[in-house]
Order: structure tokens, then sequence, then C-alpha cells
């Protein structure tokens, strides 16, 4: 938490410039949306499940969201005044029973093959919400721009339900085993400050245009990034649009996740007040 608290304050030195205030309204808008990635990625558990002396690294996906969908809220909004903005975005998800496959078992930093994994499965929980804060500054007729800093707050759980050929022993001998069946579950908590920019390309003189969005960032993780386009229009109090979003983790520190990446299309609505 403290390293993200730092990285979102040297973003927030660099990229905000000084500004008086604004007389300009306050606008607000909400921004419920559906979004259908395919998750793919690798987990590396750090706890020991009950029984065994080793703990397990996964590979999840890719797999279609929808095929295991349980449960999930989507929802972004945005406020703004004059150049000033304040934009987030906020998902849960709850996924069924994944195929996976178990790759290895750490025994105390040594890494043994799991050999062959004869059918098992992950369910998913996650929360994932980012917040930024964002200055404009470009703003034309064709074309405007929001530098923004903020935060990512990314929690999962990952309960492993796993089916070996057979009992895996440690290298060191002396009793050290994983056991050929199981199941068990752990959740890790990973904060990181992120930077970038956001806004629209106005197509022509109608109603069509292009929204955008890019960050990049870290903190718990190595390295985090998102890169959202669409097709938009834009009609009365209204906006509608379809695209493709696509976001990434990769690892950092005794985490849970090794590396994880979602992709998909995305149809979303957005209400001016």
């Amino acid at each position: 938490m403290k390293k993200a608290l730092s990285c979102l304050l040297l973003l927030l030195l660099i990229l905000i410039p000084n500004s008086h205030a604004q007389e300009e309204d306050l606008e607000f808008s909400l921004k419920p949306y559906l979004w259908l990635p395919s998750i793919d990625g690798s987990l590396k558990y750090t706890t020991l499940p009950g029984g065994s002396s080793g703990s397990p690294q996964i590979s999840a996906g890719p797999d279609a969201i929808f095929k295991n969908f349980d449960f999930g809220v989507i929802m972004a909004s945005e406020l703004r005044k004059g150049k000033w903005s304040i934009f987030s975005d906020f998902i849960y998800l709850k996924l069924s029973a994944e195929s996976t496959t178990v790759d290895a078992i750490n025994f105390g930093g040594t890494i043994v093959s799991a050999g062959v994994d004869t059918g098992s499965e992950v369910e998913f929980q996650q929360f994932l919400t980012t917040a930024v804060v964002g200055y404009e500054i470009i703003n034309n007729e064709d074309f405007n721009m929001d530098i923004i800093a903020g935060l990512r707050y990314l929690w999962i759980e990952a309960e492993l339900k796993w089916s070996l050929a057979a009992t895996i022993t440690g290298p060191l001998g002396g009793g050290q085993t994983f056991a050929r069946t199981g199941q068990f579950k752990e959740d890790v908590e990973v904060w990181n400050g992120v930077g970038g920019v956001r806004g629209r390309v106005n197509l022509g003189d109608g109603n069509w245009y292009i929204p955008y969005y890019a960050d990049v960032g870290a903190g718990d993780s190595d390295l985090t990034w998102q890169l959202f386009t669409a097709l938009g229009y834009t009609f009365d109090k209204w906006d509608v649009g379809l695209g493709y979003r696509h976001l990434v983790f990769e690892a950092g520190g005794d985490s849970i996740i090794d590396n994880i990446s979602m992709s998909g299309p995305i149809l979303g609505a957005s209400y001016n007040f």
C-alpha cells in the first residue's frame, strides 16, 4: 500500500499542472457496462494445503468468462468540473469451476514437475477497481485528452480442486509429498499506482466518436497496464458504445498472482446527469 501511495504522489506531481479554480458546472455520468473477457494466466500458491509439504503452481485459460460466469457487478462513473475529473471503475466477478493445469509443486523453493494433470479446476472471485484523477490538456472540436493518475486495487480468491496422476514426492525425501487429489483456496490483495491518458476522438460533425483509455503502473505488482477503445454514439443524455479492453497484472513479491491478463469485448452505456 505504501508503494502504491508513493507511486500516486509521484504521478500527481509529474502529470498534473497547477490550475486555478474553474467556474464551470459540475457534470456527472454513470456508466453501466458488460465485459466478457477471456482470462489467461498463472498462479503460484504461497500456503501449504493440509497434509502436503509443497504448494502448487497452476496455469488457467484462456477461457471465455460467459462459460463460467456465476455473478457480477460492473459499473463506472465520472465526475467532472472544468478541466478536472474523477473517473472510477468497479468490477466484481464470481466464476464457477474453470479447467486448469497444475504445472509444478514448490517444495520450499525447489520446483518439481507435477506430472500428468487428470482434471484440475479452479474457481475465482475477484474485485477490481481503478480510481483516477484527470486534468484536461487538449480540447478541440476533433479531439480531447486528459492526463490521469490514480490507484488500482485487485482482490482475488482462487479455490483449487486438483487431480494428478500420482502423489508427488519432494526432492529431499524425508516425507515431503504433495497429495494426488485435494482442495484449498487462497486470496491476495494487490495495490498499484497508475498513470496514463483518456479521452475521445470525434468522427466528423455527427454523433459518432472513439473513446480511448490507456494506463500503466506498478506497486505490489511489478507491472500493470490497461488499454481500451470503442466506437461510441451519443444522443440526448445518453452514450452507447461497443469496444475492446485488455488488462494485465504481472508478478510482484510473494503474491499468488504470477501473471494474469483479461481481454475481451465490452458493451456499455452512459447516462449524463
